[in-house]
């Protein structure tokens, strides 16, 4: 175990949780500190306040040489405020320092490692941070005891006041950042540039009570470096029912904490992309992204089409298209403009244009038993969304929305699957969040698959109904509930699903852009490597007013 440097000074942050505090402030007496700086919000309530005394009492019990700064309040300022201001007090009175939240469960070799680093690059203006946790699940990064990220995780960490006295400054200079496009640039934050922008637009100029977002981007735009252990320091015990930051199901919730022996400095000092973009897949259960930059896409892309072109009769899926509208007046310029698309890419394909007599005709002869069901949903959406379920595994094919246009024949994607689901923008996720949804505007399937048999069946069993006429509608026959059936799908290796980079690339954002003639190199390029665009006309949406 690292030795600690017993001048280093800690600050903990507790707030409500008497148990997780208790194993926390354990390890921090084993260390010992000289000054130790203590940092409570107030209680939300009579009742909370009870617990919140509890933690004020476990903190006060220093039993050894030490001195001790309390900051204890009466009234809640939430999460994100306490903590920043906390962490000024900190560092108005300390050049440097640990920073501990109740949830973050150190190992022994923390306090060591911190105190090492924080010496080592006390005056290097490249180094921002020092982290304590280490999410590579066993990859060792470089040729050291640590690596450098471009990131900035703050699961225990240590810094310096230099860093953190321009924390509230950098703000202003957001939309400027945004405007540049210096996101798109960045090795390590880029690929994920979907996730970025919602977050750091969000924790400044929506109000959403966060702190960490904030000191990311003070790093960010100085460039400066993280420090991150090769083996994890910490594991965080707050996950689940009054987490501060975490979900419950966290792919590093309570990771298994490690040791360190001794320090071997890396050969060079910079960021280790690969273990970055390694990180953040895992951080937002998203795929990693495999190529860097837009050539290996176009690549790739090429690649495929040519394969397709050998190998075009070994595809399983029926060459058959599918589209619906059930308005009698037939569809509107734009979105047949659109549906031509599909017919020019696909000239060998069958095309089958789904009207309101044709699926009335349909449901009588091939599903009868199906027409209560349908009858009884309240929304027109909802018959749209299930008829496409129903003529999938009857016929099988490929279903695509009516504002969906082809740029590429699909064949080479399809290729020798069964069942093929398209995914939604990252973007979509996020705002509704979840970790990955499973879209129903882009789908193909061979005749009687499995998963579509599970996909009917749910809507034919009642179920708890979600507030909300969009949540219920989402839920009930729209992309919640096609997720929630892949998830729970025993065999998830006889679904394709098909990256929003190559079948939804754009966000409802950009395409608005593109409506306004805004058309940026990035979305030029997202529309070159892509194989189909959706432009989330969402004309349903007018059910819900």
């Amino acid at each position: 175990m690292l030795p600690f440097n017993t001048n280093t000074p800690i600050l903990f942050l507790v707030f409500n949780r008497p148990n997780a505090t208790r194993q926390v402030f354990a390890q921090i007496r084993k260390a010992k500190p000289p000054r130790l700086y203590v940092a409570a919000d107030g209680p939300r309530s009579p009742e909370e306040k009870v617990v919140c005394e509890q933690v004020r009492a476990i903190v006060s019990t220093v039993d050894w040489d030490c001195e001790v700064h309390s900051l204890f309040r009466d009234e809640n300022l939430g999460c994100g405020l306490a903590v920043s201001q906390a962490i000024t007090w900190f560092f108005e009175n300390e050049p440097e320092g640990i920073v501990l939240e109740d949830d973050c469960l150190p190992a022994g070799s923390f306090f060591g490692f911190c105190s090492a680093m924080l010496e080592q690059y006390r005056d290097d203006s490249r180094i921002g941070h020092i982290a304590g946790a280490n999410h590579q699940k066993g990859i060792v990064r470089g040729d050291g005891s640590y690596y450098f990220s471009a990131l900035t995780n703050v699961w225990g960490w240590a810094g310096w006041r230099r860093v953190w006295k321009d924390y509230d400054i950098n703000i202003a200079s957001l939309p400027l950042f945004e405007k540049m496009e210096y996101l798109d640039k960045m090795s390590s934050q880029g690929p994920f540039r979907d996730y970025w922008p919602y977050y750091l637009r969000g924790h400044y100029n929506l109000g959403v009570n966060s702190w960490d977002f904030q000191y990311s981007y003070l790093n960010m735009v100085n460039n400066r470096l993280s420090v991150t252990p090769n083996v994890n320091l910490i594991s965080n015990i707050g996950c689940g029912e009054g987490a501060t930051h975490s979900e419950a199901d966290h792919p590093f919730a309570g990771f298994p904490l490690g040791e360190m022996d001794e320090i071997v400095h890396p050969s060079f000092v910079v960021a280790d992309t690969m273990a970055d973009l390694y990180f953040q897949s895992q951080e937002h259960h998203v795929p990693m992204p495999t190529l860097s930059s837009s050539n290996e896409y176009l690549f790739l892309k090429k690649r495929m089409a040519d394969i397709a072109q050998k190998n075009g009769n070994n595809m399983l899926i029926p060459r058959i298209i599918h589209q619906i509208y059930e308005d009698p007046a037939g569809p509107p310029n734009d979105l047949t403009t659109l549906s031509v698309s599909w017919k020019e890419k696909h000239p060998h394909w069958e095309y089958r244009f789904w009207n309101k007599q044709a699926i009335e005709d349909f449901l009588q002869s091939t599903f009868p038993d199906f027409i209560p069901y349908y009858r009884a949903f309240p929304f027109d959406v909802e018959r749209w969304d299930a008829i496409r379920y129903l003529i999938l595994y009857h016929t099988g094919g490929l279903y695509v929305d009516m504002d969906y246009e082809c740029i590429e024949p699909l064949d080479t994607l399809l290729g020798d699957s069964t069942c093929c689901m398209g995914l939604e923008p990252v973007a979509n996720t996020i705002r509704c969040g979840k970790p990955v949804i499973v879209g129903n505007a882009l789908m193909a399937s061979v005749p009687g698959h499995p998963y579509f048999k599970m996909i009917i069946e749910d809507m034919t069993n009642e179920k708890k109904q979600l507030p909300g006429k969009f949540m219920r509608i989402m839920d009930t026959t729209g992309p919640f509930m096609v997720t929630r059936i892949y998830e729970n799908y025993p065999r998830k290796e006889e679904v394709t699903l098909l990256p929003a980079e190559l079948v939804a690339p754009l966000t409802i954002k950009e395409v608005q852009m593109i409506t306004n003639n805004q058309i940026t190199q990035n979305i030029e390029e997202k529309v070159e490597k892509a194989f189909a665009i959706h432009y989330f006309f969402g004309s349903w949406t007018s059910q819900l007013k």
